[in-house]
């Protein structure tokens, strides 16, 4: 009878069940929010042992800290490969713009948002988020650069990439709560798509 071994490396194991437990963690952070998520949860969902989430992660905060980097990295990572999937007519500021709402409406920002409004009583992960917001706009940032070069030819670009995503998570923190019921948050994206040549030099509205 053969004999089979497991080929994966020390730090391919280690990654892996880092990753299990972290998704874990982003799953409970959508389904119950940051104030009912526990570390019961986490470890029900991953179904690992306690002993095991705290070999990696001896603190509730180490664990909801790592998942809020993974969050970061995730979201420019899914954003670059999900438009570079499209065709090339397909590639236009229109769809960036469309593709980074469906990230807003997605889980991804739902659990960010959960660690977002815990950061505001809670010190410790207040300093690690505070660069957050900002790290992902500049990832975003550069997307946009390697999609769109001609952006660079417009002093203010950064600025305005920046605005039209601080515009979009208020208007994904407001449609959480109405759900857009009269259609007002959809006409605010089509205004942003239509006033894309302010970023994109030549780029149709």
């Amino acid at each position: 009878m053969a004999v089979t071994t497991d080929r994966r490396t020390q730090r391919e194991r280690v990654d892996a069940m880092r990753g299990r437990l972290l998704d874990a963690t982003i799953e409970c952070l959508v389904e119950k929010g940051y104030g009912a998520m526990s570390t019961n949860d986490v470890v029900r969902r991953a179904g690992v042992s306690r002993g095991a989430l705290a070999h990696h992660f001896p603190t509730r905060t180490a664990l909801v800290v790592a998942a809020a980097e993974r969050l970061l990295e995730q979201g420019s990572v899914e954003f670059r490969a999900i438009f570079l999937a499209l065709p090339p007519r397909k590639r236009t500021l229109a769809h960036a713009l469309d593709l980074l709402w469906s990230y807003y409406e997605g889980p991804t920002f739902v659990a960010f948002l959960e660690l977002i409004m815990a950061a505001r009583t809670d010190p410790e992960l207040r300093e690690v988020l505070a660069d957050g917001p900002s790290q992902f706009s500049a990832a975003v940032y550069e997307v946009f650069i390697e999609l769109f070069p001609h952006i660079a030819e417009n002093p203010a670009a950064e600025q305005l990439v920046h605005a039209t995503l601080a515009l979009l998570a208020g208007l994904a923190l407001q449609t959480i709560v109405d759900g857009d019921r009269h259609g007002q948050h959809a006409a605010v994206r089509d205004l942003v798509k239509s006033l894309g040549g302010l970023v994109v030099p030549g780029e149709p509205g």
